[in-house]
């Protein structure tokens, strides 16, 4: 029952959003809008309180090299693997092993199981793919345009994002003691801690809003959608298991394997398509990867449904 009364909210916000489309509540650029209002203004409130107020692992910096290497890894080796998709969408298809959607899939739910104070378990794979995302990704398609590579833009990009200015932010208030001292204040404490909740408690449900609003399927691409989710599925599962190899200790701890399970099963980071738009020159290839993050979106609540009933059943 513990499992069922976590779950029912996820899915009854999710059907509000799928039923806002299918109603013309909303439309497309509302529902844009939404999602910034999530993750770019309120969500890196949430980064900071969760950053600044938790104990800083020296594993975190291990992590976020290590994935940043490995993503680097699944998109060459994606790159050879996808030639058994049909040509029309083999060049776009290994940017689409990349990274997962963090801040708008696996952190609400994975929040909604564990709670908000174990936010820090997944922070590192959203840094490592926000540096694949902002650095690596426009690196590649620079090198295929034969273009000279700017790093310098590339790096500015990385650091005014909010979700980076909030976690570095965080790091330097959490190291220096400032945060502790806010904390403990008589005066400024109550403020902080009543302002961050406010802030902090609409942030699941609009971002599960939205996502609802955005699951939708093709049969015309049902395919190669499969065959390139089954590809994707064996390289996260790959990723999954290496944790166990290179972080055995953590994983030993079923709040954090969790997470770790989760996050790889979610589906490609949302910036990906924005950062390769250059190459969905076609309808075909916008609405293939409109299609391809749905499934596997579908994917990530199935795994979630499934780690959720598990968690639940373990001793307190």
């Amino acid at each position: 029952m513990q499992a069922i009364s976590t779950i029912f909210p996820v899915f009854f916000i999710l059907f509000l959003g799928i039923h806002a489309r299918k109603k013309g509540w909303i439309n497309h650029e509302q529902n844009n809008g939404l999602k910034t209002i999530a993750l770019d203004i309120l969500f890196p409130f949430l980064i900071y309180h969760i950053v600044a107020t938790s104990v800083l692992d020296r594993n975190i910096v291990l992590e976020i090299v290590y994935l940043i290497a490995v993503w680097i890894l699944v998109y060459f080796f994606g790159k050879m693997v996808c030639r058994i998709l049909p040509e029309s969408i083999r060049g776009i298809s290994p940017f689409l092993l990349l990274t997962c959607e963090g801040g708008a899939v696996a952190l609400p739910l994975y929040l909604s199981i564990v709670g908000s104070s174990y936010i820090l378990n997944l922070i590192p794979f959203d840094l490592a793919g926000i540096m694949i995302n902002f650095i690596f990704v426009p690196t590649v398609l620079q090198i295929r345009r034969k273009e000279e590579l700017k790093l310098l833009p590339l790096v500015k990009k990385v650091i005014s994002a909010p979700f980076v200015i909030a976690a570095l932010l965080a790091v330097i208030t959490n190291l220096t003691g400032l945060q502790r001292l806010l904390s403990q204040s008589s005066a400024f404490g109550p403020i902080y801690e009543n302002t961050m909740n406010a802030i902090i408690a609409p942030v699941s449900g609009l971002i599960l809003f939205s996502l609802g609003y955005s699951i939708r399927l093709k049969k015309g691409y049902l395919s190669s959608l499969f065959k390139l989710a089954v590809i994707r599925l064996i390289f996260c599962s790959g990723i999954i298991a290496s944790f166990f190899l290179i972080f055995p200790e953590k994983m030993e701890s079923p709040v954090f394997s969790l997470g770790v399970i989760l996050y790889f099963y979610c589906p490609t980071g949302f910036p990906v398509p924005l950062q390769i738009r250059e190459i969905l020159d076609t309808d075909e290839k916008e609405e293939f990867v409109s299609a391809f993050i749905s499934l596997f979106l579908l994917i990530a609540l199935v795994v979630y449904v499934a780690l959720s009933f598990y968690y639940k059943q373990l001793p307190s």
